[in-house]
């Protein structure tokens, strides 16, 4: 039997290779390595400051991965301020490790990523809630616009045809 044809104006995907999205990576890890050299106070501060991220990352299981972007999300919005201090002012790895054992830099990295895990624990549960709070309402109305149109048309109108 022979194969249909497309739908005019549909494009159909084509499966991509196995391998194929595996060299694209390999290409930023091998242009991030060789940046490396030239931003080592910057690698190190965020190492040590995106910790929260990676283990976010590493812990969590399944095929949908939405932790880490959270936590990240928030810990990276933590680090950037020192991040810019550090390259607009004095980049080494000197005060780099200056600013690490400052203190400040972990309470605001390891802070925002603690407000990231809250949000990401605390909003399955409101949303979950407000859905079922809009669901109520929207059955409350159809079943009072259910009870008018009876009202105006009849019972037999909730009769089924057998």
């Amino acid at each position: 039997m022979a194969k249909k044809p497309p739908p005019r104006g549909k494009v159909q995907q084509q499966a991509r290779p196995a391998g194929s999205g595996g060299m694209n990576k390999v290409a930023v890890l091998m242009i991030l390595a060789a940046l490396v050299p030239f931003s080592l106070p910057t690698v190190v501060v965020l190492f040590f400051t995106m910790l929260p991220t990676m283990g976010a990352w590493a812990s969590e299981k399944g095929a949908h991965k939405y932790a880490w972007l959270c936590v990240g999300g928030l810990n990276f919005s933590g680090v950037i301020p020192y991040l810019f201090t550090l390259w607009f002012g004095v980049h080494t790895l000197d005060e780099a490790f200056n600013m690490l054992s400052d203190g400040g830099l972990l309470l605001w990295a390891y802070g925002t990523s603690a407000i990231g895990w809250l949000i990401y624990t605390a909003m399955p549960p409101m949303v979950a809630s407000w859905l079922s709070f809009t669901t109520d309402r929207r059955v409350a109305a159809l079943k009072a616009a259910q009870k008018k149109l009876v009202e105006e048309w009849g019972d037999e109108v909730t009769k089924k045809n057998g």
